[in-house]
C-alpha cells in the first residue's frame, strides 16, 4: 500500500512538474504586414506585442513578419480568412476588396489632416465599418495610419496636366484606379513588392505613396520627383479572424481589444511625429519637391463620391466623417 501510494504521489508530482511549463507558455499570434522593419506599421505591432505581454503577464504575444514575408496585402488578408495568418495590417484600400464598406476611406481628400483622422477613428462611422468586417469574419482591433499619400515620379509633375498619359501605380482598388484615371494618368495596379523594380525599369512612370514608404523602401533612388498633392490619408485596419478571436479565453480577447486600440493611438502619433523628419530626409536625397495647386485634383475627384458611395448607409457615414470637426 505504501509502495503504491509513493508511486502515485511520485507520478502526481512528476505530472505537476511537467504541466508547469505549459502554464507559463506564451501563445504567439503570427502578425503580418508589408512595411519595412522600423516603418510605421512595424512599430505599431511592436508596441502591440509589448502591451499584450504586459497585460496578460506573458500569456499572449505577437511574432511579427514584416516586409511582405507572408505575402502582399490581398494574400495576407486571405491568409487571415483561411487561418494561416492570425493577424494582419492591410491598407484599408486592400481590405475594401473583402469588406466593401471600407471604400468610404478611399474617398480622395476626405480626411483633412492627421488631427482629423484621430477624431474620425473614434466615430460611430468607423465602428460601423468594423461591424461590417465582423459580419464577414474579421475582427478589427484598431485603425493605423499609413500616411498622407503624394505622387512620386521619374519625371516632373508640376500640375495635374503633367500626369496625362503617365502610368502611375495604384493599389488594386477600384476607387484608386478611378481617381488616377480622373487625374489624367493611366492608373496601373501593381503588387507593392514589385514597385521599386517597376519604376526602375520604366514599367510604370511613378506611383502614389506616403513619406514613410518613399524613405523606408528607398523609392527616392528611382523616383526623383515628389509632388505633395495629399490626395488620400491612407489607413490600415489591424485585423484578426473572428473565428480565432472567439477561440481565445475572455481575458485574452479583452487584452487584444485593449492592446489593439492602444497601439493604434501610438502608431498614428508615430506617423505624425516622424513625418517632418522624413520630409527633411527627402530633401537631402536630392529629390525635387513640388507643391501643386490641389484644386484641379479635388474637382476631378468629386464625382467619385457619388459613383462609389451609393447606399443610404454609405452616405450617412460620409456625412458623419465630413461633419467631424
Amino acid at each position: 500500500m505504501g509502495h503504491v501510494t509513493r508511486r502515485m504521489l511520485g507520478g502526481g508530482l512528476a505530472a505537476a512538474w511537467i504541466a508547469r511549463p505549459a502554464l507559463a507558455q506564451t501563445m504567439v499570434l503570427r502578425a503580418a504586414h508589408t512595411n519595412a522593419i522600423g516603418e510605421v506599421q512595424d512599430e505599431g505591432l511592436k508596441f502591440m506585442d509589448r502591451r499584450l505581454r504586459e497585460i496578460t503577464s506573458g500569456r499572449l504575444g505577437l511574432q511579427i513578419y514584416p516586409n511582405g514575408q507572408l505575402g502582399n496585402e490581398l494574400p495576407m488578408v486571405e491568409g487571415v480568412a483561411l487561418g494561416t495568418i492570425d493577424l494582419a495590417v492591410p491598407s484599408h484600400a486592400a481590405f475594401a476588396n473583402f469588406v466593401r464598406e471600407y471604400q468610404l476611406l478611399d474617398m480622395p481628400f476626405l480626411i483633412r489632416d492627421y488631427a482629423h483622422l484621430a477624431r474620425v477613428a473614434g466615430t460611430p462611422a468607423i465602428g460601423q465599418l468594423a461591424t461590417a468586417a465582423q459580419a464577414r469574419g474579421f475582427r478589427v482591433l484598431g485603425l493605423y495610419s499609413s500616411g498622407v499619400r503624394h505622387i512620386m515620379t521619374r519625371d516632373p509633375v508640376n500640375t495635374m496636366a503633367d500626369l496625362r498619359g503617365k502610368k502611375i501605380r495604384t493599389q488594386q482598388n477600384p476607387v484608386h484606379v478611378a481617381a488616377f484615371n480622373a487625374f489624367g494618368a493611366n492608373a496601373t495596379p501593381l503588387a507593392y513588392g514589385e514597385l521599386y523594380s517597376a519604376i526602375q525599369v520604366g514599367v510604370v512612370d511613378g506611383a502614389e505613396a506616403a513619406y514613410t514608404n518613399f524613405v523606408a523602401q528607398k523609392f527616392y533612388e528611382v523616383a526623383k520627383y515628389w509632388t505633395t498633392v495629399g490626395w488620400l490619408s491612407l489607413t490600415a485596419p489591424v485585423v484578426l479572424s473572428e473565428r480565432k478571436f472567439q477561440s481565445l479565453a475572455p481575458d485574452l480577447r479583452a487584452a487584444l481589444v485593449q492592446a489593439g486600440e492602444e497601439s493604434a493611438v501610438f502608431e498614428r502619433q508615430f506617423v505624425v511625429d516622424g513625418e517632418a523628419q522624413l520630409a527633411q530626409q527627402v530633401r537631402g536625397f536630392g529629390v525635387t519637391i513640388v507643391d501643386p495647386d490641389k484644386a484641379p485634383f479635388q474637382a476631378a475627384a468629386r464625382p467619385l463620391y457619388d459613383r462609389f458611395l451609393q447606399t443610404d448607409a454609405d452616405k450617412a457615414r460620409l456625412r458623419m466623417v465630413q461633419e467631424t470637426a
